[in-house]
């Protein structure tokens, strides 16, 4: 039997030596699920990937529907592959951690978008906390590179929670509370696009004025952390997904005013969030409004005095002179209500605007306590 020449063991020895400390470093080319000749996902590939932009998506539920690409996106990620370059995912999970994974464009991006769509989808919550926020501040891509994200928008924890938000919060008071908290992302010199997907299941409808909120304080928290540019696309997903994020608390302009009577007292309590426009004193519906008022109001007698008190929920950062003249603006529109329903001007008594310094329920921060108030107070 021949043998190698004592140099070509040597050297035989020292490759193998070499494959063996690259296997141990972790390098995915090392992997038992590489089997040469086969292709490879473009999902976490065994080479290196060059990262110029970042896709954030956060974990399914059954609140909202499948995420689908738009072919305007496609294209900005078919030209990163022309150029040799892929993307990170940053994946959201329902308790609100973030990981990334690197994606393989280079290598075909029509594939890659085919294969990071798929896992985008599958991604399902098993926790009841979404944070499209935590995503932003998660990102690993070189600054000022492009970032994607892929979610309803409806943020259920942090400091974008939009079951505190109520959809009334004023837009930059919502930015300076997230600024202060820590949680605003550096997103300097980046270009950023959200698609929002479609809600489905218990979640409600947005309208078209919380669409409009919905949009400002992203974009306004995506400004603020420094964006040069921010885009919007309405999602086309129709197949609703899986997971278990509850749905957001979407206030109703055609909710019932609660009412309620203890003894003389009668109190009908109108939920701002509902009835007003954003950081406005403006009815969203002023003849819906009129009609439940007026079966609130049923009959009065002449000793009747009624008091109209406008309140706002505490959100940190808050400005409260803006929240006490907005609260007394709001009660003022539903004095003037009360008195298109034939409510005798003397009757009213009091109109006031607390801001955030009476809460109605605690703690301060309820969205319950964003409402006007009107009590009944009989005196025969």
């Amino acid at each position: 039997m021949s043998r190698r020449p004592l140099a070509l063991r040597r050297l035989s020895r020292t490759t193998a030596v070499v494959a063996v400390a690259l296997c141990l470093g972790g390098l995915s080319a090392c992997s038992s699920g590489s089997t040469p000749g086969t292709s490879e996902s473009p999902l976490a590939p065994s080479k290196p990937v060059t990262v110029a932009g970042s896709v954030v998506s956060t974990a399914g539920s059954a609140s909202e529907m499948d995420i689908v690409v738009p072919d305007p996106i496609k294209a900005s990620w078919a030209d990163l592959g022309s150029k040799g370059s892929g993307v990170e995912w940053v994946q959201v999970g329902g308790d609100a951690k973030a990981t990334a994974t690197p994606v393989d464009l280079a290598s075909g991006a029509d594939v890659a978008t085919t294969a990071l769509t798929k896992a985008m989808n599958e991604q399902t919550a098993s926790a009841p906390d979404r944070s499209a926020l935590a995503g932003l501040s998660a990102l690993k891509s070189p600054a000022g590179d492009p970032v994607w994200v892929f979610s309803p928008l409806l943020d259920t924890t942090g400091a974008l929670d939009f079951n505190q938000l109520a959809f009334d919060e004023s837009p930059t008071t919502v930015v300076k509370a997230a600024k202060k908290a820590g949680e605003l992302p550096d997103l300097k010199g980046r270009a950023v696009v959200f698609v929002v997907t479609p809600v489905a299941g218990e979640q409600k409808k947005l309208s078209a004025l919380q669409v409009g909120y919905q949009r400002a304080v992203w974009e306004g928290v995506a400004r603020a952390g420094g964006a040069k540019k921010v885009t919007f696309y309405d999602g086309t997903g129709t197949t609703p997904r899986t997971g278990t994020v509850n749905a957001v608390d979407v206030p109703d302009p055609n909710d019932a005013i609660n009412s309620q009577t203890q003894g003389k007292v009668s109190t009908c309590t109108l939920p701002a969030p509902a009835l007003f426009v954003s950081d406005q004193p403006t009815l969203i519906d002023k003849k819906a409004t009129l009609k439940a008022l007026k079966a609130c109001v049923g009959k009065l007698d002449t000793t009747t005095k009624i008091t109209v008190e406008g309140h706002t929920a505490g959100v940190a950062g808050a400005d409260n002179t803006f929240a006490k003249n907005l609260s007394t603006q709001r009660a003022t529109e539903v004095a003037a209500l009360l008195r298109e329903l034939k409510v005798p001007a003397q009757n009213i008594t009091k109109v006031v605007g607390y801001g955030s310094s009476k809460p109605i329920v605690p703690p301060a921060s309820n969205p319950k306590n964003r409402a006007v108030v009107v009590t009944f107070t009989s005196q025969s």
